[in-house]
């Protein structure tokens, strides 16, 4: 049975913005719970994943929240995950996962047929990947091949990108999985606690924590504009809604258009700390370290 729990939304100080909200939600479905969720997307067909860093696992629930199916396990080995930290499912036929602690991608079929693992962190002596701002900007890092990556996203292009947290920067592939480039380690747009990212046909977002900001590149990687400079503290995720973009905090939200104005601020208060969001359509899928939940209006068609 599902349950209903009643939203009380305030802005105040614990969203870090003393601007009120445009948008009051009164009541969340809950659909599932979890250990220790730390990602949630949906693909075009309406599933929704969420990696499980505490059981090491990638769930697959429809969109009442029933479980479906669950991939990997904790392990090293293929196909098993060490504190899996995002998910990716493109246009629905592949699953990119990306594996924190085991320092790669991995690549799995609709059906979670293992494709390929890409390690994070050794993309290439030929690429900037061993540059001398690399050493100097993460002076404990003593093996280059060690990567850590925690978000990742598929372009509309194919391309791939992934946030290192240990380099600090996006590694970006092209549709073959071919190193390309480093994004965001230079000025200007230079990263400094790079968390999370999305994409859509024009930008590459990335939410820097230490920067309380979403920096916005162009698809090649060059510095395009902060979204929220300042204002964005302890961020969680960031996300697109058609032609939106939505910045995720503890406790509040921020939807940008795609001109980069602000558009509308939604506070939010679930018990816990939001981690991620997912919209399909009006329906927003709302992800705790514990709870999913369900709620309706909070980004209605233009």
């Amino acid at each position: 049975m599902y349950r209903i729990l009643a939203l009380v939304l305030l802005a105040g100080p614990a969203s870090g913005w003393a601007q009120p909200a445009d948008t009051t939600v009164t009541a969340a479905v809950e659909l599932a719970r979890f250990e220790d969720a730390r990602a949630l997307a949906i693909d075009p067909t309406g599933l929704l994943y969420v990696a499980d860093a505490g059981q090491g696992a990638v769930l697959r629930l429809d969109a009442g929240g029933r479980l479906l199916a669950a991939l990997g396990g904790p392990g090293t080995g293929e196909g098993r995950f060490d504190e899996p930290a995002d998910i990716d499912p493109t246009n629905g036929l592949i699953l990119v996962v990306a594996d924190a602690g085991n320092g790669r991608l991995q690549r799995f079929s609709r059906d979670f047929l293992l494709l390929e693992s890409i390690p994070v962190g050794d993309e290439g002596t030929a690429g900037r990947t061993a540059s001398s701002s690399f050493l100097a900007r993460d002076s404990e890092v003593t093996d280059r091949a060690a990567g850590r990556p925690v978000a990742v996203v598929t372009s509309e292009a194919q391309e791939l990108f992934a946030v290192d947290a240990r380099r600090k920067v996006v590694v970006q592939w092209d549709r073959n999985r071919r190193f390309v480039r480093l994004i965001g380690d230079q000025e200007p747009g230079l990263l400094l606690e790079p968390v999370a990212l999305a994409a859509d046909a024009r930008s590459l977002y990335v939410a820097d924590r230490a920067r309380a900001a979403v920096v916005v590149y162009d698809p090649f990687g060059g510095f395009v504009r902060m979204l929220a400079e300042g204002r964005a503290r302890d961020v969680r995720a960031v996300t697109t809604a058609g032609e939106r973009v939505v910045i995720v905090l503890p406790e509040r939200l921020l939807v940008y258009d795609a001109s980069g104005r602000l558009e509308r601020v939604i506070d939010v208060h679930l018990g816990a700390p939001l981690v991620d969001v997912a919209f399909r359509g009006e329906t927003a899928y709302l992800l705790t370290p514990a709870r999913l939940f369900r709620a309706g209006g909070l980004l209605p068609a233009r």
